[in-house]
């Protein structure tokens, strides 16, 4: 799907303003500092964790927006953020010695 595509596919509710989208990205990436709140945010609502009440989903939701916010989740950074997830190391303690997947 090309990019004109997706953008044609996005609802206007998800879309958000240039100056919207650079400010929240200035704040979070021009420092390490910034980069860390944003990972404590993220990981504090729950991002990659499964939503099992109404609570976890508000606070789920908070992340989906900050990250919408930025112009993260449009269709075209879909395939960017597979490729950059697969890319990652698998962390030792996530394997439990085991053979069966």
């Amino acid at each position: 799907m090309s990019l004109q595509e997706w953008r044609n596919r996005l609802r206007p509710e998800h879309r958000r303003s240039r100056e919207t989208i650079l400010t929240y990205r200035a704040a979070f990436s021009r420092t390490d500092e910034g980069r860390q709140v944003l990972t404590w945010l993220l990981e504090g609502a729950g991002f990659l964790k499964v939503i099992e009440t109404e609570e976890q989903k508000q606070i789920h939701n908070y992340g989906v927006r900050l990250l919408e916010n930025m112009g993260m989740t449009q269709g075209v950074n879909y395939r960017r953020l597979v490729d950059m997830l697969l890319s990652l190391t698998i962390p030792e303690e996530s394997i439990d010695g085991g053979t069966n997947g």
